[in-house]
């Protein structure tokens, strides 16, 4: 896992300016993915995560004639799941996460 997750962090370019200028949001969005939602989160900052292909934004519905079996959790923390906004996979978070300890 370590070594995938050094991957994403240079993959994605979780460089020290990017966690430098984006920190206080980059920390917000590990806890909680739901809070780039809100209103003070500046747009340059969701795009930014859209555009590295870190987060999936403005998710679909989850009605249950979209899926073939189950659809997926409206929330699941653990995963990095909220309501309108998720985290690619869980490894993307946890890059995150490691380069904001950097």
């Amino acid at each position: 896992m370590e070594k995938v997750v050094a991957r994403l962090i240079k993959a994605k370019e979780l460089t020290k300016d990017f966690v430098k200028k984006w920190g206080l949001y980059l920390k917000k969005v590990v806890e909680d993915p739901k809070s780039l939602w809100e209103e003070d989160f500046p747009n340059e900052f969701r795009e930014e995560m859209i555009a590295r292909n870190l987060i999936v934004y403005n998710m679909y519905d989850r009605d249950p004639w979209f899926w073939i079996d189950q659809p997926p959790p409206e929330r699941g923390m653990e995963l990095g799941i909220g309501k309108n906004a998720a985290w690619q996979t869980p490894l993307h978070r946890e890059a995150v996460k490691k380069a904001l300890k950097r």
